[in-house]
C-alpha cells in the first residue's frame, strides 16, 4: 500500500504551466485523483508554497539544503523500510489514469516501480520503498541522474509518451506544448473502456481538438456543459415544429450536442477541474435533453399530421421511461458488490449511450421519424421487462450463494 506522495522540487520546473496549471500543482491534483493525499514537498526553497498552499499542509513543505537535511526530512516522515512512497519530480507531467496504473502495479514486491521506461536514468515518477527513498531523493538533490545501487526496478506501461519532464530555458514553451499534446492523447486511454464505436471513430476526433484549445482559455467544464445542453434543447425546439426542414435541423443539432457532450469531461481532465457538481450537472442535462428531444419528435409529428395517436404514444413513452428507470435501479441493486460488477458497468454505459442520435438524423432525412417514436415506445417496455427478469435472476443467485448449506 502506498503510504504517501512526495513532490521533489529541486529546480524551478514545478512552476511552469501546462494548460494554465503549474506542473507541481497538476501533480498534487493528479495524486489526489489517484487516491493519494500529497504528504509533502521536499525542495531547496519554498517557491512552490504559493501554488500548493491549498493542497499541501503548511508544515509539509520541507526545505533541505544538503544530504544531512534530506536524511532528517525523510526520517521525520516515519516510514518503515517496506512502505511504498510515490515520488514525483516537480517538473514532470502525468495523467491520473497512468498514475493509477502505476499504483496498482506496485503490489509485486519490487523496491522501485517506474512509470514508463524502466531504463530511464533517474525516474521522474515512480514508487519506491522506504529503504531506498533517501537514496532516490539524494539523486534528485545531487542531480547526478543515477538510480540508487542495488534497486530492483520494473517499468509500468502508462499512456504513450508520459511522463514527460519540462525543460527550462528556450525549450520551456516547446516542452509545455509537447506535454499538452501528450495529455490530450492520454484521454483516449482513460475513456477506452466506456467509449462506443461512434465515440472512438467520430466523437473523440472532433471533441479532443476542441477540448485542447479550450483548456488554454479560462473556459470551465460547467460552462461547456451548459452550452451543449443549450444546443440539444435547440434541437428539440426545431423538432417540435414538425416540418421536414425543422426535423432535419433538429436532428443535426441533437447530434452536434451528442458529439460536444464529450468536451466538458475532457476539459475537466485536462484542467483538473472535475467535480461532483459538474458530474451531476452533465447527467441531469443529458436526461433533460433526451426527454426534450423525445417530446419534440412526438409533438412535432402530431403538429404535422394532427393524428392523436402520437399523443397516446407520448404518454406510453413517458410511462415506459419511468419503468426503465425503476428497472435499472432494481438491476443495479444497492450493495457494493452489485454496484461494482461488470454487468453494472455495461448497463451504465448502455444507459448513457447517445448513439441513437444517428438514427434520429437518418429517419429525419428519410421523413420516417414516426418509426422512431413507435420503436422507442415498444423498446422502452421490452428493455424494462428484460432488466427486471435479469435483476430477479441476479438476486436469486446472490441469495442462493448466501444461504447456509442444506437449506
Amino acid at each position: 500500500m502506498v503510504r504517501c506522495a512526495i513532490i521533489a522540487a529541486f529546480d524551478g520546473a514545478g512552476l511552469r504551466p501546462v494548460f494554465r496549471v503549474p506542473a507541481a500543482r497538476r501533480l498534487a491534483l493528479v495524486a489526489a485523483r489517484a487516491g493519494l493525499a500529497t504528504a509533502c514537498v521536499i525542495g531547496r526553497d519554498d517557491a512552490l508554497r504559493p501554488v500548493l498552499r491549498d493542497l499541501v499542509a503548511q508544515d509539509a513543505f520541507l526545505t533541505v539544503a544538503d544530504e544531512g537535511g534530506l536524511r532528517r526530512a525523510v526520517a521525520g516522515l516515519g516510514l518503515d523500510e517496506g512502505d511504498q512512497v510515490l515520488v514525483m519530480a516537480a517538473g514532470s507531467v502525468i495523467d491520473a489514469w497512468s498514475l493509477k496504473r502505476l499504483i496498482a502495479a506496485g503490489e509485486g514486491g519490487r523496491d522501485l516501480y517506474i512509470a514508463g521506461d524502466a531504463k530511464e536514468a533517474l525516474p521522474s515518477v515512480c514508487l519506491v520503498t522506504g529503504r531506498f527513498l533517501c537514496d532516490l531523493l539524494r539523486a534528485f538533490l545531487a542531480r547526478d541522474g543515477r538510480l540508487p545501487a542495488g534497486v530492483a526496478s520494473e517499468g509500468v506501461p502508462v499512456a504513450a509518451g508520459l511522463p514527460v519532464v519540462l525543460a527550462g530555458g528556450r525549450d520551456a514553451k516547446k516542452d509545455a506544448k509537447g506535454a499538452e499534446r501528450l495529455l490530450v492523447g492520454a484521454l483516449g486511454a482513460a475513456t477506452a473502456r466506456t467509449d462506443s464505436f461512434f465515440s472512438r471513430r467520430i466523437h473523440r476526433p472532433i471533441s479532443r481538438p476542441i477540448s485542447s484549445r479550450l483548456a488554454k482559455t479560462a473556459a470551465t467544464p460547467n460552462m461547456f456543459t451548459l452550452f451543449h445542453i443549450a444546443v440539444g434543447l435547440a434541437g428539440a425546439f426545431f423538432l417540435l415544429k414538425g416540418t421536414y426542414a425543422s426535423q432535419v435541423a433538429g436532428g443535426l443539432l441533437f447530434l452536434a450536442s451528442t458529439i460536444l457532450d464529450g468536451v466538458d469531461g475532457e476539459l475537466a481532465r485536462l484542467k483538473l477541474q472535475e467535480s461532483a457538481f459538474g458530474h451531476y450537472l452533465d447527467i441531469v442535462g443529458d436526461n433533460v435533453v433526451h426527454v426534450a428531444v423525445f417530446l419534440g419528435i412526438t409533438v412535432g409529428l402530431y403538429h404535422q399530421s394532427h393524428n392523436p395517436v402520437y399523443l397516446g404514444a407520448l404518454a406510453l413513452l413517458l410511462i415506459g421511461f419511468g419503468l426503465c428507470a425503476l428497472s435499472v435501479q432494481f438491476f443495479m441493486g444497492h450493495g457494493p458488490g452489485e454496484q461494482a460488477s461488470g454487468q453494472t458497468h455495461w448497463l451504465a454505459s448502455l444507459v448513457v449511450n447517445r448513439d441513437f442520435a444517428y438514427i434520429v438524423v437518418f429517419l429525419a432525412l428519410v421523413n420516417r421519424l414516426s418509426w422512431f417514436v413507435f420503436g422507442t415506445t415498444v423498446g422502452a417496455y421490452l428493455f424494462a421487462l428484460v432488466l427486471y427478469i435479469l435483476g430477479r435472476k441476479r438476486r436469486s443467485r446472490g441469495e442462493a450463494a448466501l444461504a447456509p448449506d442444506g437449506t
